[in-house]
């Protein structure tokens, strides 16, 4: 019986943590999809001074509640070239303070009041909200359900977790590894290390450790040496995601191994005192409320008196003195160690030696990078995969500005300068199969719907501008021909034909502008309309004249050159005009 009884608290610990992971997955997303455009915005400032990069790396960090899915997206952008070494140890500074939001929450919320009689409430608050249409309404619902769930789970976990008093031998165990001094914070600091391995989150070995030292079973000062452990092993996930990676991205990796072990030796020396310094900063309530009583599960407390009561007040203080603690020594570790960022990047570069790759990623590559940790960024991802696809814009621009100039320098040696644009197409073939496939991987996660408008957008205008690349460079090929055969036809120099390829090569200009600027307005898609119809006007006039030359003068290579030519820009204007009416979320794209 008494085994049956202890395998039925571990599960019941263990459904306590699931549930409270859950919610905290189901918060985070909620809180992503209502403030993904600003956390974008916010990525947009990561590439800075290390000041901006703290910043960054706090409030990412605070809103998706996880310092390992930030560091391991870090990871990525340098695996990416997307950030330098150093950029990227300021935001992983930044992601160490933005996670003692969750210490907080656990404290403040989950021990100083008892939630649990309004957790399902919120809960079906919550689902009631998923049923609104608007997709803000049904993100807050997530938020609420996932919140809900989140303190069930806690609730659950005090309630799992034995009271010390009643587990004798557990008491002597725990007594006999708490009362060797200083030895006792470097084993529990070691546990800490080992917890966090364990359950591969240092929000739930928080969780874990705030319940433990609640319910009596170790000191606040033994709980302090744990928290000092987690914020060790919580840098295992992000070196086990740059196991694959490139030098930069495993010193980025092992570089948040070495920052907070640098604060944890620093601290240890000092570690009695800033005790002291903790529990002078939140002291003692003499007259705790009701609520933050029963959150204990202290019931017999206004019967307790002397020791007793004090042993009491001490456990209802130490949730929010290790919120405190969590706080402020990893506050005070940035502000001691930001000015020896370079060191820092020393010794990274000193532990994983090796020559770094001095060759930029191309975007193909940092897209497969993006792909492959995709499910750590979530909406942070799209702001990366939105810069890669107006890259491909600037290739389409400029593949149509080199047909432009080898077709009016027919006399000239262009061989290289073909080679060149020949490079460029099949860089844009490569480049619009990786975004497709990071698209479609964008859209099988859990998204804003706004996010989901972005990536389905995206989704028709790659391919557009991938048809585009191609046209533009059958266009070079025909010019080409007109080179190497030197057809020099009086119509492919003329007025017109000159006017008609720059008015041209201001319409997929236009079309590429507006992409880069991610919107485009009524009356900017109505002069697109207007554009695209001069366009076709003048075209087909040429189109007549070619036709109306060769019946006087007979048919010649260089006639049937420059209609095929004609019938090429039409290909080019068609796929520009469709990725203006893509940008437009109320244009025809979505009924053709």
């Amino acid at each position: 019986m008494p085994n049956f009884n202890f395998m039925s608290t571990v599960f019941q610990i263990l459904g306590s943590l699931g549930l409270f992971l859950f919610g905290m997955k189901l918060m985070s997303e909620g809180l992503q999809k209502l403030s993904g455009e600003r956390l974008r915005s916010i990525m947009r400032s990561m590439a800075g001074n290390r000041f901006k990069g703290v910043f960054s790396g706090l409030v990412v960090t605070g809103v998706i509640q996880s310092s390992s899915a930030t560091t391991v997206m870090v990871v990525s952008f340098v695996n990416a070239s997307l950030l330098t070494l150093r950029e990227a140890i300021g935001v992983i500074m930044g992601a160490n303070l933005g996670t003692t939001i969750t210490a907080w929450i656990i404290a403040i919320l989950g021990f100083s009041f008892s939630l649990s009689h309004i957790a399902l409430p919120v809960v079906g608050l919550g689902m009631a909200f998923t049923f609104c249409k608007r997709p803000g309404w049904r993100s807050t619902g997530e938020f609420f359900i996932g919140f809900g769930l989140l303190f069930m789970g806690l609730d659950f976990l005090k309630e799992s977790v034995p009271d010390i008093n009643s587990n004798p031998a557990a008491l002597d165990w725990i007594r006999h590894y708490s009362n060797m001094g200083f030895w006792s914070v470097l084993l529990f600091l070691v546990f800490g290390v080992l917890l966090t391995l364990v359950v591969q989150s240092s929000s739930v070995a928080m969780a874990i450790t705030t319940t433990m030292a609640a319910k009596g079973w170790i000191s606040f000062d033994l709980a302090a040496a744990i928290v000092l452990g987690e914020n060790i092993g919580t840098t295992v996930t992000a070196n086990i995601a740059a196991i694959t990676a490139n030098l930069n991205a495993k010193r980025a990796a092992i570089a948040h191994l070495v920052f907070n072990i640098l604060g944890v030796i620093w601290m240890l020396f000092i570690f009695y005192w800033f005790i002291e310094f903790i529990c002078w900063v939140v002291p003692v309530n003499p007259n705790p409320t009701l609520a933050s009583v029963k959150a204990m599960g202290i019931s017999d407390f206004q019967s307790l008196g002397g020791a007793a009561r004090e042993a009491a007040l001490e456990r209802i203080a130490i949730p929010s003195r290790l919120a405190m603690f969590h706080t402020l020594f990893n506050f005070f570790n940035i502000c001691i160690l930001i000015s020896f960022v370079p060191q820092i990047e020393k010794i990274s570069c000193w532990l994983i030696r090796g020559k770094p790759d001095r060759k930029h990623r191309t975007s193909v590559q940092r897209l497969e990078f993006l792909t492959s940790n995709l499910a750590e960024m979530g909406e942070l991802a799209l702001f990366e995969g939105q810069k890669e696809m107006m890259k491909l814009a600037e290739l389409s621009g400029e593949m149509f500005n080199g047909f432009v100039y080898v077709i009016q320098n027919p006399d000239r040696d262009l061989s290289s300068e073909v080679a060149r644009l020949r490079d460029l197409e099949e860089e844009s073939d490569k480049l619009s199969v990786a975004l497709t496939n990071f698209f479609v991987k964008c859209s099988s996660h859990e998204l804003s719907q706004n996010s989901i408008k972005m990536v389905t957008r995206s989704m028709i205008i790659v391919p557009e501008l991938e048809e585009l690349c191609d046209s533009c460079y059958r266009l070079i090929t025909l010019a080409r021909k007109r080179y190497r055969r030197q057809f020099v036809d009086q119509i492919l120099r003329s007025p017109a034909f000159i006017e008609f390829c720059a008015e041209m090569n201001s319409f997929v200009d236009f079309a590429d502008k507006s992409l880069v600027n991610q919107s485009i307005s009524s009356a900017d898609l109505d002069k697109s309309i207007k554009m695209r119809q001069k366009l076709d006007h003048v075209r087909k006039a040429l189109r007549r004249e070619a036709i109306s030359q060769m019946e006087v003068g007979g048919v010649t290579r260089g006639g049937i050159l420059f209609i095929e030519i004609l019938s090429a820009c039409e290909r080019v204007n068609s796929h520009a005009m469709n990725i203006l009416e893509a940008m437009n979320l109320k244009g025809s794209y979505l009924n053709s």
